[in-house]
């Protein structure tokens, strides 16, 4: 495990950009997946400096973030998981969400409307789902602070690692299939809110049980990437895995994310 640096070290490193930025999300699609993988294109000397933005802003929500390297079938990557030291009871309305996110991102030193767009998007499905207004919708598990936190820091990283105008894509998302449980009951996969994320994505159940592609994740993919291809880079000249923290058929979900 990596040591934190102090959260004022100013990040000053820039990347040689190339033209596309890829994401491969046929093996999961989740928001701390994105976060990890994106972490991973960094130079060394960012990603120390990110992981410790991200533990110390996690603190002020009274929340402990953890990273653990992995290597699982041959591929080395980041996963990232939160311990909230105190469960928040009941739900989080639109504005104390956007509050907390906000909070969020000025802690980590985060610039640009990213992570704000993201949230939009996942205001707007749930908004869809409950038939109500946006201001009127409150969130359950997408509410709590490691689910914020993972939108804010791919709010801090993702222009890092993508100069503007610069060409995301994305693959083919498998959503996953049967049902999965949520505060809302049981509930067939895709959920209502990730449906309504998912239209004009091009997706797939998979041939597994079991929720692949979370809201969070879809949301972030819908605000990140401008196009859709399963044609992976031959030579990329950056890769990195995000892992996740569930199983299909016996293998960790991941994404991986290339630079070609």
């Amino acid at each position: 495990m990596l040591d934190a640096p102090p959260c004022k070290t100013v990040i000053s490193r820039t990347l040689v950009l190339e033209d596309v930025i890829y994401i491969d999300a046929r093996e999961g699609l989740s928001a701390d997946m994105v976060l990890a993988a994106s972490i991973g294109l960094l130079p060394p000397g960012d990603v120390k400096e990110v992981l410790g933005r991200i533990s110390l802003t996690a603190d002020v929500f009274d929340t402990a973030f953890h990273w653990t390297d992995i290597e699982e079938d041959g591929e080395k990557g980041l996963a990232l998981s939160y311990v909230t030291r105190q469960q928040p009871l009941g739900t989080t309305s639109h504005d104390e969400a956007f509050s907390s996110l906000s909070r969020m991102s000025s802690e980590l030193g985060s610039r640009g409307d990213i992570a704000r767009r993201i949230l939009d998007k996942i205001f707007e499905a749930e908004s869809t789902a409950h038939g109500l207004p946006p201001e009127q919708v409150h969130l359950h598990e997408i509410g709590r602070p490691q689910a914020l936190l993972n939108i804010a820091g791919i709010g801090l990283v993702a222009p890092m690692i993508s100069a503007p105008g610069e060409v995301v894509k994305c693959s083919t998302i498998t959503t996953g299939r049967g049902v999965t449980v949520t505060s809302h009951g049981t509930m067939r996969i895709p959920a209502p809110a990730a449906a309504f994320l998912l239209k004009g994505l091009v997706h797939v159940p998979g041939d597994h049980p079991g929720e692949r592609a979370t809201p969070t994740g879809v949301a972030a993919v819908s605000v990140l990437a401008t196009e859709q291809s399963d044609t992976r880079p031959d030579r990329p000249s950056a890769r990195s895995v995000g892992f996740g923290t569930k199983r299909f058929a016996g293998r960790l979900g991941r994404i991986v994310m290339m630079r070609a």
